[in-house]
């Protein structure tokens, strides 16, 4: 959709610049690549990813979590929202992690100077490299989450 938007401004810039015929056929593609997306995109019946997946919907596949760590209060029926504990693994955004995999917790500021970000939970794994998991503005409330997880472990 981005590059729909981004290809219809570049034709318009042309056009108004006197290029009708660059300004043609940029909206001339642009209209394709719609077609196959809508054509070919996602399908409506695929199932959802594990990102999107509701707290419901994990615990129906991986059982009753032992413990459940709250991320962001306004998503905690949602994946994302939360970070279940069983005996054996760690629930992520949807993805199992097993414990023993798991080789630091930590946390960090994802901001700039130029733009405020949320404050990580920092998952290092030996298999997956590092999740980034988006906790929030409070600095001491993504602390305690890190210090949760480890207690988990």
């Amino acid at each position: 959709m981005k590059r729909n938007i981004f290809l219809g401004a570049i034709a318009i810039a042309a056009a108004v610049a006197g290029y009708f015929i660059p300004a043609v056929i940029v909206l001339l593609v642009a209209a394709i690549i719609n077609l196959i997306q809508r054509r070919w995109g996602t399908d409506v019946n695929e199932a959802p990813k594990p990102s999107e997946m509701t707290v419901d919907e994990l615990t129906a596949q991986y059982g009753e979590p032992e413990d459940v760590i709250l991320l962001n209060a306004a998503r905690a029926n949602e994946a994302l929202g939360v970070i279940l504990a069983y005996k054996a693994f760690l629930v992520v955004e949807g993805r199992r992690i097993d414990k023993s995999d798991i080789t630091g917790v930590t946390f960090n500021n994802s901001g700039t100077p130029y733009a405020p970000g949320e404050y990580q939970v920092i998952i290092a794994t030996s298999s997956q490299g590092y999740l980034h998991v988006n906790a929030g503005y409070d600095a001491a409330w993504t602390k305690d989450v890190a210090e949760e997880i480890k207690k988990n472990l």
